[in-house]
């Protein structure tokens, strides 16, 4: 059982659907009269699995949060959450009503041969469609849609049934330490560790039984901790479950067993030093085995959580990958924020029956990088790995960040009208991104809702309409990630005219450049945007590499398209039928015409338009649109109208020849987007690892330009080390340095000078030129690891050895840093530094290109 559509009504900020009750086509539904007449409910439809409700200040998001509740559990129903600004708000005997909320449910055949047996009737669809009208009242409708009042056997049998509502803390974060005693099961101290400390103080201040009996009201008020204020109160319930959710996750999560708290209690009672240590590790390691957050955490993945005992407390510290330990106060607080979220979570027993989790702003403390982090665990949470299980998420948020942009039907935007509309639900959000989405969440804030990581420029708004829906349309029907646009991390850029110009900005003369790739059309003007690009990068060299341009025709050589179409434009890989309806459902919405009007444009129409001089597909249609309307049509209109009638017909059951034929052709044009970005992202991972490793070579020998001692020497191979990646040219950079420290006999005399300090010094610079001498098939592993080999391979110029400096290719990487640290350093297509033979090699080759 889950829900497909919540009904509010007067609850709070919601009134009425004002909307549906004065829009000519709308239906009376006798069930929703009124004494006032009739006031329809404000319907908010949720997805199967994640829906995320988004809205301004004071909308009244959390409130249809609160509504789910009501409804899922029957409680907080109060007749006090009425709506102020409805005309039946009153005060009057027997004219006072409670707030009526509901929802709509499908139903599993096994649930429906439940309620059968209840004798509860299901809606005209066979849904249930439960209302509760006021505390303790439960009503359906039949399929008559007559209300049906549900007797007191009834109602507790479907409450049953019904899924189960789960709210998540997300003001409550995890406290710093947890009270062991209480771990332990033990009566606990009553005071905290600065409380202890003052008692201890105070008692060592008093000289004897007399001074004590005159100081005893100083004695009790430093033992009496009950609270005083309502303020006191508030603290008292915030820090008790702050260390239910330390308990929760030792004992659940961890899952160490409460005895072993006891004992740990009494070792430090005892001191018994070396019992508490095996203790604590034993611990630490059931949490980093069972906790496993440097999965879900991206930001940190050396990070790990780990407990210290103190005298009567647990305190949690993290390690970090520089390998210290901090406290939760020394760290920021969104991480203990996302570590209560992801504690509540994972401890939380599911019942047997389905379940709403209900999370009202967990953005709140959260980065975007740990925002980006929480949709992971909430998509697992709906999508759990190890079973079939499915549950709803139904989240609020300010934040662009908590927005799936692959998934763009699960927004829900809310807006509060004027007067006494009150709240209303926004149609159709997903089909405009940035009205009123971005008058929801502030109208330069959400434009960072479509800003990633990777950048992919495409020529105009059309692109990045036409591939958005498309990459969604097909990752909805099932396409692998690794085949489809994340466009959570990846930016489609409109460039235009200026793509040589935006392209040479984003790239930029920074150390850390965006990966960006380029679509182009493989008309004459895509060509010419082409070779700019190749020439108009710093001192005429390319601001991308040649693989990173993706010419349109070339990436689809398999399309299927209309007889005559050549494929240079996304347009043309637009089957003939959908293009015709786009086009008139673009003439029927902008124009204003008529359904039977815009057949004027016809599909024999467009054909007739194509020929050997003019073999595009959108030239063609552009030419008929003119034709029938006597204007013209717009490439992004066109794109939008496409979208939306895929869209539309996304759920029928058979899907014609030419749905069929567009999907294909846009999947292997996304396909090869996709590879194009990651050889983009992964360029730019290396570059910077290189660059890293460059800098630390280079900075070392500034500061010993003659000479070493090995313990010194072992600091920057362990400084090295830690920059490589996890990759296979990391694994051959951390090879080399293996063979480095061993052939040098690193660290058995950490205070001697290094023998043969110039080796030494041509052996690391040139380290980062391994990689790439094993690509070129020069060496192999088993070289580097040799240390024979590795000698020969890295000796210093001028040896039978030697490699030939003058290749630009292996120059040594010292001089290369040095070179870049200039203003005027030239430049590669992935920005790493050229030496003289590079820059004649780039120039020869854009030379060829523009020819």
């Amino acid at each position: 059982m889950r829900i497909r559509k919540v009904l509010v009504r007067w609850y709070k900020s919601f009134n009425y659907d004002y909307e549906l009750k004065f829009a000519p086509s709308s239906k009376k539904k006798d069930w929703q009269v009124t004494g006032d007449g009739w006031l329809p409910h404000i319907t908010v439809s949720l997805e199967h699995d994640i829906t995320a409700v988004v809205g301004a200040n004071e909308s009244g998001k959390s409130h249809l949060l609160d509504a789910i509740h009501i409804v899922l559990s029957g409680e907080e129903h109060s007749r006090s959450d009425f709506c102020r600004y409805s005309t039946l708000f009153s005060v009057e005997k027997d004219k006072r009503l409670y707030p009526e909320v509901g929802a709509q449910f499908a139903l599993s055949d096994i649930e429906r041969s439940e309620l059968a047996t209840l004798k509860i009737p299901l809606y005209k669809n066979d849904d249930l469609l439960l209302l509760r009208p006021e505390a303790g009242v439960v009503q359906v409708l039949n399929t008559d849609e007559k209300r049906v009042l549900l007797s007191g056997a009834q109602a507790v049998a479907l409450q049953a049934l019904l899924p189960k509502a789960h709210k998540l803390q997300t003001q409550v974060d995890l406290p710093d330490s947890v009270s062991l005693a209480s771990l332990a099961g033990i009566e606990p101290v009553p005071s905290g560790r600065k409380n202890r400390i003052d008692l201890l103080r105070f008692l060592a201040g008093v000289s004897g039984l007399e001074a004590l009996r005159e100081q005893a009201s100083t004695l009790f008020a430093l033992i009496d901790l009950a609270p005083t204020t309502t303020e006191d109160e508030t603290v008292q319930a915030l820090a008790a479950k702050q260390q239910k959710l330390g308990q929760d996750l030792l004992t659940k999560i961890a899952r160490i067993d409460r005895s072993a708290f006891a004992d740990l209690y009494n070792a430090i009672a005892e001191e018994r030093e070396g019992l508490v240590n095996a203790l604590i590790q034993k611990m630490n390691d059931s949490i980093a085995r069972h906790l496993n957050v440097s999965r879900w955490w991206s930001q940190d993945e050396d990070f790990a959580l780990r407990i210290s005992p103190r005298e009567h407390e647990l305190v949690f510290t993290i390690r970090d990958r520089t390998g210290t330990d901090y406290s939760f106060s020394e760290r920021s607080r969104g991480l203990t924020y996302f570590l209560s979220y992801f504690v509540q979570l994972w401890s939380h027993e599911r019942p047997s029956v389905p379940e709403v989790l209900l999370m009202d702003e967990p953005d709140a403390y959260l980065s975007a990088t740990g925002q980006q982090d929480l949709l992971r665990i909430l998509e697992y949470y709906a999508h759990p790995d190890n079973t079939d299980r499915t549950d709803q998420v139904v989240y609020v948020t300010h934040s662009p960040f908590l927005i799936n942009r692959n998934s763009g039907h699960r927004v829900r935007v809310v807006d509060k009208g004027t007067g006494d509309e009150g709240t209303r639900l926004v149609a159709d959000v997903t089909q405009n991104h940035y009205e009123p989405l971005r008058t929801s969440l502030g109208a330069f804030v959400a434009e960072t809702a479509f800003i990633g990581g990777d950048n992919l420029f495409v020529e105009g708004i059309s692109d990045q309409v036409l591939l958005s829906g498309m990459n969604t349309r097909l990752r909805l029907a099932g396409a692998a990630p690794s085949a489809t646009l994340d466009l959570n991390q990846v930016t489609l850029v409109p460039g235009g005219s200026n793509m040589p110009y935006m392209l040479y900005l984003a790239r930029g003369r920074d150390q850390f450049k965006p990966a960006c790739a380029v679509l182009l059309d493989s008309d004459g003007a895509g060509q010419e945007a082409r070779r700019q690009i190749l020439k108009g990068g710093a001192k005429g060299r390319p601001t991308v590499a040649k693989e990173l341009i993706v010419m349109l025709g070339e990436a689809v050589p398999d399309a299927v398209t209309e007889p005559g179409v050549v494929v240079e434009e996304p347009e043309d890989l637009v089957p003939l039928p959908l293009a015709g309806i786009a086009a008139r459902r673009y003439a029927t919405h902008l124009l204003g015409l008529s359904v039977d009007e815009s057949t004027a444009l016809t599909d024999e129409a467009i054909l007739a338009c194509i020929s050997p001089e003019t073999p595009s597909l959108w030239d063609a249609i552009e030419t008929a649109f003119r034709s029938a309307f006597d204007t013209g049509i717009g490439k992004a209109g066109f794109a939008k109208e496409l979208i939306a009638y895929l869209g539309e017909h996304a759920n029928d059951q058979v899907q014609p020849r030419e749905v069929k034929v567009i999907d294909a052709n846009f999947a292997a044009l996304i396909a090869k987007l996709s590879t194009t970005l990651t050889t983009a992202r992964e360029n730019e991972a290396a570059r910077r690892r290189d660059r890293r490793v460059e800098q630390l070579i280079t900075e070392f020998f500034e500061a010993h330009p003659d000479g070493c001692i090995q313990d010194q020497a072992l600091v920057v191979l362990r400084r090295i080390e830690a920059a490589a990646d996890d990759t296979e040219i990391g694994d051959i950079i951390r090879a080399g340095l293996a063979t480095i420290k061993r052939d040098h006999k690193l660290g058995e005399n950490p205070l001697t000078r290094i023998a043969a300090f110039s080796v030494f010094r041509t052996e690391l610079e040139r380290l980062p030129l391994l990689p790439r001498l094993k690509d070129q098939g020069r060496i192999d592993l088993d070289d580097i690891t040799n240390s024979e080999n590795q000698a020969d391979a890295l000796a210093p110029t001028g040896t039978p050895a030697a490699v030939d400096t003058a290749d630009a290719d292996e120059a040594p990487l010292s001089q290369a840093a040095d070179e870049d640290s200039e203003e005027e350093t030239e430049v590669d297509a992935d920005g790493a530094p050229l030496s003289p033979a590079d820059e004649d090699s780039e120039e020869e080759t854009a030379d060829e290109v523009a020819e």
